[in-house]
């Protein structure tokens, strides 16, 4: 039995292909994770609402915008 992946497939290959010659890092990620916890199904959200069509030149400028996302969520928010 052959076991499908998106890695294999000629439309992720164009897509790999194109990211490549803009020179576009591509950050792996699990599809699935059991390391989520409920708090990290609220902060995602925010953080995606607060970058929201930003783009970023590196993985610093990446880390850098998200830990001021972060920031900027009012600690009381953290304990609803």
């Amino acid at each position: 039995m052959q076991k499908w992946s998106q890695r294999s497939s000629t439309k992720n290959k164009i897509k790999e292909e194109f990211l490549a010659t803009k020179q576009i890092t591509v950050l792996e990620h699990p599809v699935y994770s059991l390391d989520l916890t409920s708090k990290d199904f609220f902060l995602f959200p925010k953080i995606k609402e607060i970058l929201k069509g930003r783009h970023f030149d590196n993985i610093d400028g990446i880390r850098i915008n998200t830990t001021a996302a972060l920031k900027a969520i009012p600690q009381n928010q953290f304990r609803n």
